[in-house]
């Protein structure tokens, strides 16, 4: 793919970013995690530590071991939403060492956060839903989720079969997605950058470690077939649930997919591309937010990545009001249930035309 550029800033982006900056200066609110998120995080992990012990050492009855196994996974995808997703953009704290430790839990998840970094938030934060520069959006030939992707005959099925592909993001990234990067030193089309022997030695080794604690060790106390069935267990629920959050907050009815015309040029300014391209989904709920780490505010994570979540709350109204004011689009589903059907939707629809 060509080179992409995005026209500059217009009035619009000034002004929004001077009044988030101002509310933020003015309440004396740093941008990056409160206290209360950095003990979240440390109270999953410690959580994670706690039933992970019982689970392979003392546990025989299947049921608990099930019980067990699926608690363990929900304070790995805690982790996920609330400490690695803001540690890698830098947001989690104000000190770079605690940043880069919470985007290290990646590799506590089986994952690499420098893949992740490059991946997520180089690509998919600038080039979010242009086919061809989102990795987020290549899943090869199996689903359609882009206007811009080749139109498939079993793709008129994928609103059915999407939530089991989904439940093996997880495993696809750890056993071949990764070493497909490594090795192709490729993201997509776009060659990796910087990522030296250093790199790649961390990245193996940390591989190596988690399938230790994950598979290695628990079949010694347990039988390995039963290990298996947990393994894969754990990571159907995780890649599901990762998989659900992000495509609630892009390929969704509400969202579009500008293209670039022949020169490369896109037709929106960044900013206002973030919001033709990304949209909210239940802001009014504690719980989703409190679950996902602000992910449900995904128009302000995508405008403001350098503001930890905790604040997303408080500056959606800004937000939602200089849209308003400049007649720009702000796009929200109320709820988890609806973007959910937004979603389906969306896949029903590629699936047709």
């Amino acid at each position: 793919m060509n080179k992409i550029n995005f026209p500059g800033r217009i009035e619009f982006d000034n002004i929004l970013r001077n009044r988030v900056q101002a509310y933020l200066k003015d309440n004396n609110i740093k941008e990056t995690g409160t206290k209360l998120l950095q003990f979240k995080g440390l109270f999953c992990f410690l959580a994670s530590i706690a039933i992970y012990i019982p689970l392979v050492f003392y546990t025989e009855n299947i049921l608990v071991g099930l019980i067990l196994t699926f608690l363990l996974i929900q304070t790995q995808i805690l982790l996920a939403f609330n400490v690695m997703h803001d540690a890698g953009h830098g947001s989690f704290s104000s000190k770079k060492w605690l940043n880069e430790l919470g985007a290290y839990s990646m590799e506590f998840l089986g994952a690499s956060n420098a893949l992740w970094k490059q991946k997520h938030n180089s690509l998919h934060h600038t080039y979010t839903n242009i086919d061809g520069k989102d990795d987020d959006l290549d899943i090869g030939s199996l689903m359609r989720l882009s206007p811009e992707q080749e139109l498939k005959p079993w793709h008129r099925f994928q609103h059915y079969y999407a939530p089991f592909l989904y439940g093996f993001l997880s495993l696809y990234m750890l056993f071949y997605s990764d070493f497909k990067k490594m090795v192709t030193k490729k993201i997509g089309e776009t060659p990796l950058r910087d990522y030296s022997k250093k790199d790649l030695s961390v990245f193996l080794l940390c591989k190596a470690a988690y399938i230790t604690y994950a598979l290695v060790l628990p079949m010694f106390f347990h039988n390995p077939l039963v290990v298996i069935g947990y393994f894969l267990f754990a990571h159907f629920i995780f890649g599901l649930t990762l998989s659900i959050v992000f495509q609630l907050a892009h390929t969704v009815k509400e969202t579009s997919f500008p293209t670039a015309n022949e020169k490369g040029q896109m037709p929106y300014s960044w900013a206002e591309h973030q919001l033709h391209t990304t949209s909210n989904f239940a802001p009014n709920n504690p719980l989703v937010t409190f679950y996902c780490g602000g992910l449900n505010y995904q128009v302000e994570h995508h405008l403001f990545h350098k503001i930890s979540h905790a604040h997303y709350p408080k500056i959606s109204k800004i937000i939602q009001e200089t849209c308003k004011e400049y007649n720009k689009p702000y796009n929200v589903t109320p709820s988890f249930w609806s973007a959910l059907k937004s979603h389906f939707g969306f896949l029903k629809m590629m699936g047709k035309s």
